[in-house]
């Protein structure tokens, strides 16, 4: 994803609920019956469902998004549920687990990441993943931490929680990292324990 890009939503599998301060009254089908025999009763079979005023816009179950550079799909978002917030703060809650795919170019996997919850900050081109995150990148290398911002106008990831870095052959201890969106270079700071450093390694060389 390019600097100056913004990412734009393609795609999205809804189930919607109801926003705020909307009735929605679900009738079922021998209700819909009585209704037009002129039934005195049908009221009792009609169920009103309200969302309340501070309540989410809309709610998708099992939702996916993709979004583009350029007529290429670069990232794909899943969770279980996505609750889109409007108004002077947009935001976007995502729970229920959250799955975050990298492509490359050429359409290939290129990093994986994973969390319980996160949140998308539009105004921000931000997005905030938290709780048990893990991230794999296209060499195998993973990464793993309990907060991570990925600020999708520059293509980077970062934290300044405690991280854990495994690579094949050491394990790497730090408090924070700055990354590629798809962990394909990373800084981590303040280093503990034992590294080997080969050629074209993925750590940047400060560390």
């Amino acid at each position: 994803m390019g600097a100056d890009r913004k990412p734009m939503p393609v795609r999205m599998i809804p189930h919607v609920l109801p926003g705020p301060g909307r009735l929605v009254m679900v009738v079922g089908a021998m209700a819909a019956v009585f209704l037009l025999a002129g039934c005195k009763n049908d009221l009792d079979r009609v169920r009103a469902i309200e969302v309340a005023p501070d309540g989410p816009d809309r709610t998708t179950a099992e939702a996916e998004y993709l979004y583009s550079d350029s007529g290429t799909v670069r990232n794909r978002v899943r969770a279980g549920t996505i609750a889109e917030y409007e108004g002077p703060s947009p935001h976007t809650e995502l729970n229920g687990g959250v799955e975050i795919t990298f492509f490359d170019q050429l359409g290939q996997s290129s990093g994986r990441l994973t969390s319980r919850r996160g949140r998308i900050l539009p105004l921000k081109n931000r997005m905030e993943v938290e709780e048990d995150v893990v991230f794999v990148n296209a060499k195998g290398e993973k990464l793993e931490t309990e907060q991570l911002t990925w600020a999708q106008d520059s293509g980077r990831v970062f934290t300044d929680r405690p991280v854990t870095v495994t690579r094949s052959r050491d394990i790497i201890y730090g408090q924070g990292l700055d990354a590629a969106q798809d962990l394909s270079w990373y800084t981590v700071r303040r280093i503990t324990g034992t590294l080997f450093i080969a050629r074209n390694d993925t750590l940047a060389p400060e560390n």
